[in-house]
């Protein structure tokens, strides 16, 4: 009898995938920066689930593989995500701060 693949694990990987294309557009469309980050979240729990599956004997193991990459590519979407909301916060504070300052304050 042929084992189906599981679902959650082809989820994580279709998710961590979507999520780092939709990181690496984001340098375009800079608000949308936070989906990756909410896509990357999914992914990375489905993996985690798909993994504990092919470990418990309730999925096949072949499908640790596809859970494994969704897993990874989750959690770098997480890590580049987060590490771009700061860049971009930094950014936004630093405007604002030099925005407060006279121009001339460094003159004299």
């Amino acid at each position: 009898m042929q084992q189906s693949t599981s679902t959650s694990a082809v989820a994580s990987m279709v998710l961590g995938i979507v999520s780092l294309v939709a990181l690496f557009s984001a340098g375009v469309f800079w608000g949308c920066l936070p989906l990756p980050l909410v896509l990357g979240i999914a992914a990375w729990v489905l993996g985690k689930s798909a993994i504990a599956q092919v470990d418990a004997g309730l999925s096949s193991p072949s499908d640790r593989g596809m859970a494994t990459a969704g897993y990874v590519m989750g959690m770098i979407a997480v890590v580049l995500s987060v590490l771009g909301l700061c860049c971009w916060g930094g950014i936004l504070v630093g405007m604002i701060g030099a925005g407060t300052i006279p121009f001339w304050a460094g003159a004299f």
